[in-house]
């Protein structure tokens, strides 16, 4: 069970860093109160969960070994973010205006525009997640998803935190997508394990 937590947590943390960023511009934007984003951020990242425990049960109908070969997509996604870090410098800065813009048409409806934007964000997700639930039992399943919702707790709190310290957050925001995709990457391998 301790590998199972600690795939749980390192999955988590992979796949969202750069919601992290997202909560911050919420955390930082006065139309928007913390329950309101703590409720956004449960039901965009429970979506998500739910989605990608659709794989559990074609794990009935595919074999297991072949579906661990899915371990494969985080390892491309992780890929191409290293491409693209060695294509470009992406200037944090541009990044949080296009957040901006994409939420500020939701703004009458502050839960839901934060539920949409992290699923949106989030879609990459799936591929991650999806691989990594069918290669489990349905007990390590359920215990993936109960630490899963303790991290988006744990999440918008250190959002929440880190927008009051303006130099943690600068820094997460200078090498967050640096360390992303060799995360995302070792979340393949430990897929991909699975299958052997």
């Amino acid at each position: 069970m301790q590998s199972i937590l600690t795939i749980a947590i390192v999955s988590f943390i992979a796949t969202n860093l750069d919601d992290l960023f997202i909560l911050l511009i919420f955390f930082a934007h006065p139309d928007y109160n913390n329950p309101q984003i703590v409720i956004g951020q449960y039901l965009g990242i429970s979506a998500l969960i739910l989605i990608s425990t659709l794989a559990y049960f074609f794990k009935f109908v595919i074999p297991a070994t072949w579906i661990s070969l899915l371990g494969i997509l985080p390892i491309i996604i992780g890929l191409k973010r290293l491409l693209d870090l060695r294509k470009k410098d992406r200037n944090d800065d541009s990044e949080v205006k296009i957040e901006n813009k994409s939420y500020s048409r939701f703004m009458n409806l502050p839960i839901i525009s934060v539920a949409t934007i992290t699923f949106v964000n989030g879609g990459d997700n799936i591929g991650i997640y999806a691989p990594l639930f069918a290669t489990l039992s349905i007990y390590q399943l359920y215990f993936v998803i109960l630490i899963f919702l303790i991290m988006i707790g744990v999440w918008c709190f250190i959002g929440y935190r880190l927008i009051n310290h303006r130099m943690l957050g600068g820094a997460i925001r200078k090498y967050g997508h640096i360390i992303l995709p060799f995360a995302l990457i070792f979340i393949g391998i430990l897929i991909l394990t699975q299958a052997i």
